[in-house]
């Protein structure tokens, strides 16, 4: 027998069928490691009906990811279309495992917006390892095995009696355990978006249905804008300078009850401080469109932004000049319409390494901007903040504040004492930077500056086993939708807007989210449209003759 084929021989035959159970089975298994984790912590198992309840929830998951896979179980499709399974799946168990994340079309959007270098910032050798082990080396073991195909008659016939029996398994798993299956996915939401890989098909068919709109026309709005008395054009001109912060959670900010002075330079500048603020999504990809949009969290839809003007065309419509100046993975198309500066990609030695830019390169394009400004003009700058999961990377070593820091993108190494000083650390380095760029327009004589600043949502550094963000908003823990919001304003723009600045401080404790963003903006702004809804607007009541300087 000759050497290539007593090799031949060696490698194992098995049938299609035999070969897709075996990949559903070490899905089920092994790929869903967080999905029994929640299971298991959230039923109680003892005796024989747990037990019941338990292999019910297995055999469900197992009958749903066989028909799931059951159309790639074909001759050109059967290993190109598992690998490509078990590869996706790999990744979504290595994320759902080490940070807590959940996979739904939200998630999806974050990855398909992301740009290298925020990628290139979720690469470990763990992250490598768990890819090799629980997807490269069984997509290896699957094109070793040879399949034992039949005529094609017969294979469709084998396939029809797998999707009978794997229909007849779920139902059986329905009528034994079914009120126990349904109380135990009702009261823990996040199971449908732990269910590997199903979940990943879920989203992707999720994140279609609301991309399917890209090719709509622009929808105007806010065709009546105009500028009210206040701050008409022609005088001294006004800048409004709106900070977007990165994932930064109220629960770090020291102005709003943590126990240390995480932003001194803010509350030096007698900001007002709004302490009940939550956020429009989890992610950057649905909170950031969303607060510009004017819509409402309840009424906004994932990508809004490619066919509906926002809040920016608005304020244009009303005369102001509107500059985006952007440190993190851009406007969201949100500046597409104005003049828009991508900063992230600068190659200072100083300010920016591998792993993206300071957020100092904001401050640098906002000192060479403002003595350009001639008009009523409003300034967006967008920080890189507290991007995760690689914090230590979004400040310069003179503000490691608080030791010893977590120099690791693997949050899970680090204690969390060591988490919260580096995370801290980035909270401390966006209010030098919110703080500096304030200071910077107040110094200006030749401007009426006001400054407000928001983040797009929060984060979570451990808290219920949960990292970073992006859970969905139902569930989502406080740590991770409510968000600081901070308002500052200058004398000279108090006096001419007619803004009671006290009256702002008795009402900062009300409960507000990023619904009030929209029309609290064209409220300081003196920009009267129908779109503006007083009950969302923050500085209505506080404005008019009345008000004190």
């Amino acid at each position: 027998m000759s050497a290539s084929r007593l090799r031949s021989t060696r490698r194992p035959q098995l049938r299609a069928n035999t070969v897709l159970l075996l990949v559903v089975a070490f899905l089920v298994a092994a790929l869903n490691t967080r999905f029994w984790r929640v299971v298991f912590s959230a039923h109680d198992f003892a005796g024989l009906h747990g037990i019941g309840v338990a292999v019910a929830v297995a055999g469900a998951l197992f009958a749903l990811t066989t028909i799931m896979l059951l159309p790639l179980s074909f001759r050109w499709t059967l290993k190109p279309g598992l690998t490509v399974v078990l590869l996706l799946a790999a990744g979504a168990a290595f994320f759902m495992s080490d940070f807590g994340a959940v996979i739904d079309r939200h998630a999806l959007a974050s990855v398909y917006e992301t740009d290298a270098r925020e990628a290139t910032e979720w690469v470990s050798a763990r992250m490598l390892l768990t890819l090799g082990l629980l997807g490269v080396l069984p997509a290896i073991l699957l094109w070793w095995v040879r399949i034992d195909w039949q005529g094609p008659v017969r294979e469709l016939w084998s396939r029809i009696k797998l999707a009978l029996l794997v229909c007849a398994l779920l139902g059986i798993s329905a009528l034994s355990f079914g009120k126990d299956i349904a109380s135990l996915v009702r009261n823990h939401m996040e199971l449908r978006h732990l269910a590997n890989p199903f979940a990943l098909l879920a989203a992707q068919l999720s994140y279609m249905d609301h991309a399917r709109n890209d090719n709509r026309p622009l929808e105007k709005i806010g065709l009546d804008a105009k500028r009210g008395a206040a701050l008409a054009p022609g005088q001294r001109p006004a800048v409004l300078l709106l900070a977007i912060g990165e994932s930064a959670r109220a629960a770090s900010y020291g102005s709003l009850g943590y126990g240390r002075d995480t932003d001194p330079k803010m509350r030096a500048l007698a900001t007002v401080n709004f302490t009940d603020v939550h956020s429009c999504g989890t992610n950057t990809a649905t909170s950031l469109p969303c607060m510009f949009s004017g819509v409402g969290r309840t009424e906004y839809k994932d990508g809004m932004a490619k066919y509906r003007e926002n809040l920016l065309d608005v304020l244009m419509r009303a005369g102001y000049d509107v500059v985006w100046i952007d440190n993190n993975t851009g406007s969201k198309r949100l500046a597409i319409r104005t003049t828009e500066k991508f900063l992230g990609d600068g190659k200072d030695p100083a300010l920016c390494n591998p792993e993206g830019c300071y957020d100092e390169v904001l401050l640098r394009q906002l000192k060479q901007d403002l003595p350009a400004v001639k008009r009523d003009t409003v300034f967006v700058i967008h920080l890189l903040g507290s991007h995760g999961p690689a914090y230590y990377a979004r400040y310069p070593a003179e503000f490691a504040t608080f030791k010893p820091e977590c120099r690791s993108n693997q949050l899970q190494q680090c204690d969390d004492q060591q988490l919260h000083n580096t995370y801290d650390n980035t909270i401390h380095y966006a209010d030098h930077i919110v703080g500096s760029a304030t200071a910077m327009l107040r110094d200006d004589a030749a401007i009426d500056p006001a400054v407000l600043y928001v983040s797009d949502h929060g984060e979570s550094l451990g808290e219920h086993g949960l990292y970073l963000h992006g859970a969905p908003y139902a569930i989502a823990p406080d740590q991770q939708t409510r968000v600081p919001m901070q308002l500052w304003v200058s004398d000279r723009f108090a006096a001419r807007r007619g803004l009671d600045v006290a009256c702002l401080r008795a009402r900062a404790g009300q409960p507000m989210s990023h619904d009030n963003f929209f029309h609290s903006v064209l409220g300081l702004a003196d920009v009267d449209t129908a779109l503006r809804k007083p009950p969302l607007d923050f500085t209505a009541g506080c404005t008019g003759k009345a008000a004190t300087p």
